[in-house]
């Protein structure tokens, strides 16, 4: 069962982040269990073998009646089968399925360690309204036009950054949200990548000031339909405290106190033809 609940959330209220969803986003996990191991550990027979082996929750716009979404599905395979959709970052913050024209295309932040953007919480926040991040300096959005038409985005999401920067190591935090007709960006997603790691966690690759390097990553899971008149946003910052500790950018081990040594990095999301950063959507025709 994936629904649309924070970690360990399911049983509880319906309400998650800002956002309350209709009442069948509730669900019973207990109850689930219980027929699981009535079945299998006392042989009852009470059909749970015959059940779908994985039923979603597909989220959709809350507030707006008639809007599609906001349903349960079942299905016996997960991932289920979508067309892989490129969402490209573009000059001027726009977010298109269009690979960008403009070369050497480029856009800068900032990342001061000693002067983040903040992020509130230790945890994810759920649904809320992103606005309050956006809006900061350094923090960089990229908004589609105004959906004509409903999009279902089901399945892995992933970040393809081609990036530089003036230090050798850094973080770059990728999140996206649904925003709505009235202006709030409801958060769905959201996930970090130090460059360091862009090859694994195995191995540290340290980068050279200037060179562009691809940094991909999973950003998460969801099903989520994002509505007709509403808007898809990506948003691209390389700090977010305190929801994640700023990097030194040094490249030195990290430790547990904060090091006294830190290094301002200034960072570059590159969008041209040749060094093209996109997001990889996993649409639902």
């Amino acid at each position: 069962y994936i629904g649309p609940w924070l970690h360990g959330r399911f049983n509880k209220v319906n309400k998650v982040g800002d956002m309350l969803y209709p009442e069948n986003a509730n669900f019973d996990m207990m109850a689930e269990m219980i027929r699981w191991f009535d079945h299998y550990l006392k042989g009852v027979n009470n059909g749970i073998e015959k059940d779908p082996n994985v039923r979603y929750y597909v989220m959709g716009a809350v507030g707006e009646p008639g809007a599609p979404g906001n349903v349960w599905r079942s299905v016996n395979d997960w991932p289920i089968p979508v067309t892989e959709t490129p969402y490209y970052l573009q000059a001027g913050g726009k977010l298109t399925t269009k690979k960008p024209t403009a070369d050497d295309s480029f856009t800068q932040l900032i990342a001061d360690p000693l002067n983040p953007a903040k992020i509130e919480g230790r945890g994810f926040p759920g649904a809320r309204d992103a606005r309050v991040v956006e809006e900061q300096e350094n923090v960089l959005t990229f908004t589609t036009d105004t959906l004509t038409e409903a999009v279902e985005w089901t399945g892995n999401v992933k970040a393809e950054l081609l990036v530089s920067s003036s230090a050798k190591d850094t973080d770059f935090i990728v999140r996206v949200s649904d925003v709505y007709p009235d202006g709030r960006s409801i958060l769905i997603i959201d996930m970090i990548r130090r460059a360091r790691y862009r090859d694994g966690f195995e191995q540290q690759k340290f980068m050279e000031p200037g060179h562009v390097y691809k940094v991909a990553f999973n950003i998460g899971w969801l099903s989520q339909i994002f509505n007709k008149g509403h808007k898809i946003r990506v948003t691209v910052a390389s700090t977010g405290a305190p929801f994640y500790e700023p990097n030194p950018n040094t490249g030195e081990p990290i430790t547990i106190e904060f090091p006294d040594k830190v290094v301002v990095a200034k960072n570059k999301i590159h969008h041209s033809p040749q060094q093209a950063s996109r997001i990889l959507a996993p649409v639902n025709p």
